[in-house]
């Protein structure tokens, strides 16, 4: 997986309190688009659960990437040493069940238009014909 940290916004330095990073790369520019009031209820819970194993948000995150059954490896772009052994760092961490259930409750993608719309217009009778066709 190419940039799994999201450009190092889930490494835990930018929040609701700290937007800026302290002066970090997403500053100025968002490499990645994505919606940052989410992003930051992805950290938060990144952090709680780095709390508990005392590692940092970015290992808990890398560690949930690489439980993801569609990814096989992960491309790590430390800028330093220090964010290298950090990274390296994620192989000691197990995560339990329910900690990856909820990181990926936290992180499934909703609908894109114009799925969210229909679903939302199909009356149950044609959403269920539609189910069974597609089961």
């Amino acid at each position: 997986m190419w940039c799994p940290l999201a450009g190092g916004f889930l490494s835990g330095k930018y929040t609701r309190e700290n937007p800026n990073g302290n002066g970090g790369r997403l500053t100025g520019f968002d490499i990645l688009p994505f919606d940052r009031e989410h992003g930051y209820d992805v950290v938060s819970a990144l952090r709680d659960i780095g709390r508990q194993h005392d590692v940092s948000p970015a290992q808990v995150a890398l560690v949930w990437l690489l439980s993801r059954p569609a990814v096989t490896s992960i491309l790590v772009g430390a800028s330093n040493v220090s964010q290298l052994q950090e990274n390296l760092g994620a192989h000691a961490l197990t995560l339990s069940t329910d900690e990856l259930v909820a990181l990926g409750r936290l992180t499934e993608p909703g609908a894109i238009y114009p799925n969210w719309f229909n679903a939302s217009t199909y009356d149950a009778q044609v959403r269920d014909a539609l189910a069974r066709k597609n089961t």
